[in-house]
């Protein structure tokens, strides 16, 4: 929440394009006034304080694809094209529903289901995936998700690097509450298994009083 006034943490990581939930649309930082250093945005949402933002820096151009489909809550496919080719990114911040069977690692199947057929080799899945083996509902899900991802050649690049088993990391990316006592892995970057050099999660001594999910870096 509130991108606008935390940015300048993130903008000393130097990245070249992030992936941002809980963004203010581009209208509402308009009229906030607000300034970004990154002028190429997409969001998308149903709340203008609270939607999924990709930013990029200049050098590369954003576009929100055709087969994007708003009823994936919230998956975004964006081709991006920079200075060294085009690759396609899916960002991620899937959302709870109702019926507790169709929420989250649901959203991530069904986007899956949909997108699949478009994933190539330099594709991109990144964001809160709000999904973990640890949950007692829809847990098994998430097993799922990482076989069906595994059949297109894909893998979470901090499970490929770090060795770790889904659902023992030793790195969390959350912290309900931002209790420490409190610790999950719930946010991926997922790429083909050719890709991907490094991966690293922000500290909870650094990060946790701006937020209760800890930043990935990915390098590429």
């Amino acid at each position: 929440m509130a991108f606008r006034k935390k940015y300048a943490a993130i903008k000393a990581l130097r990245p070249d394009i992030l992936v941002i939930s809980e963004s203010e649309s581009p209208d509402y930082l308009a009229a906030k006034h607000a300034v970004l250093p990154w002028r190429n945005h997409i969001w998308i949402g149903e709340n203008k304080t609270k939607g999924l933002s990709v930013f990029a820096r200049h050098g590369y151009a954003l576009t929100l694809k055709p087969s994007y489909d708003p009823a994936l809550r919230f998956v975004a496919p964006i081709e991006v094209v920079g200075p060294d080719g085009r690759f396609d990114l899916y960002a991620v911040w899937t959302q709870a529903e109702k019926v507790l069977s169709q929420g989250y690692v649901m959203q991530m199947l069904n986007a899956v289901a949909h997108y699949g057929g478009d994933l190539t080799d330099s594709s991109l899945l990144a964001g809160d995936f709000n999904s973990s083996p640890v949950f007692q509902t829809n847990g098994k899900r998430h097993f799922e998700l990482v076989d069906k991802l595994a059949a297109f050649g894909f893998d979470s690049l901090y499970h490929r690097l770090r060795s770790d088993v889904q659902g023992l990391e030793s790195s969390p990316t959350f912290y309900l509450h931002r209790d420490r006592a409190k610790p999950y892995h719930l946010d991926y970057v997922f790429c083909h298994q050719s890709r991907g050099r490094a991966l690293r999660v922000g500290a909870a001594r650094k990060w946790l009083a701006m937020s209760d999910h800890m930043p990935l870096v990915a390098d590429f």
